[in-house]
């Protein structure tokens, strides 16, 4: 019996420190996941800035050349 003990208090230790090991891999893994996350959201959130200011200036490039193109008719039809 004296015997049988050592070698399972032995697995017992082994096991806890993989079960440790795996606990920090996993708190890793989750600050991982929390900065890549927080990382993404600012990304997302430039871009979605970026493409309000496009699209602003879509608008006003596109009511410059709709002002262009009613000169140019205007002018045409004078000639």
């Amino acid at each position: 019996m004296e015997n049988k003990n050592p070698v399972a208090n032995y697995q017992i230790e082994e096991i806890n420190e993989l079960l440790n090991e795996i606990k920090n891999e996993q708190n890793n893994l989750s600050e991982n996941l929390q900065k890549n996350f927080s990382t993404i959201i600012s990304k997302l959130m430039k871009m979605q800035e970026y493409n309000k200011i496009a699209d602003m200036t879509n608008q006003v490039f596109e009511m410059r050349m709709s002002n262009i193109e009613d000169l140019l008719f205007k002018i045409s039809a004078k000639i």
